[in-house]
């Protein structure tokens, strides 16, 4: 068993302080909308609530944040705030990977995501042995997810380097000459 740790300051910054002050926003506009206070004009208070209403629920309730991934020899599991999504590798239909800014930042999702589970932002920047867990995470989908096209890009690359270097022709530099 492995588990990947999002470093415990970074965590309390990035997610669980964003989270707490997106709650204060939503009580903020809550209050306006239903005319207790007047901070913000009504419509800009629905909006703020909408907004920071969907970054509470990511955070609190689905976990899109989770501190730690542990895996195992038959899941992989995702977790926060005493909450864990644990996903047994039999149970996977499909394992999405798509790197934002490369494997510094990823969203993963699986078996489609949903409102409550399955979707997760990891800052593989901060977690404990992040590249490790970026590579599992890349060749998990690999395994899971044979027939896409990231997965068939891979194996052409794969191929290219095994015969020694890209398909692609020699460079022609601006005079024409190779």
């Amino acid at each position: 068993m492995k588990t990947y740790r999002y470093e415990q300051a970074k965590f309390n910054v990035s997610v669980t302080v964003t989270g707490i002050f997106c709650l204060l926003l939503c009580v903020v506009s809550v209050t306006d909308v239903m005319g207790v206070t007047d901070l913000l004009p009504a419509p800009v208070a629905a909006l703020v609530l909408i907004v920071a209403g969907y970054q509470v629920w990511n955070t609190f309730v689905s976990i899109a944040n989770p501190q730690d991934v542990i895996i195992d020899e038959e899941s992989i599991t995702f977790g926060a705030f005493g909450r864990r999504d644990r996903f047994a590798f039999a149970d996977i239909r499909s394992f999405s990977v798509r790197e934002v800014g490369g494997d510094a930042r990823i969203y993963v999702r699986v078996n489609g995501g949903g409102l409550l589970r399955g979707r997760y932002w990891l800052q593989t920047l901060y977690m404990s042995d992040g590249k490790e867990l970026f590579q599992w995470l890349e060749d998990f989908e690999y395994r899971v997810e044979p027939d896409s096209l990231k997965a068939r890009a891979r194996r052409s690359s794969e191929r290219d380097a095994k015969r020694g270097g890209s398909p692609l022709p020699n460079r022609i530099d601006k005079t024409g000459r190779k």
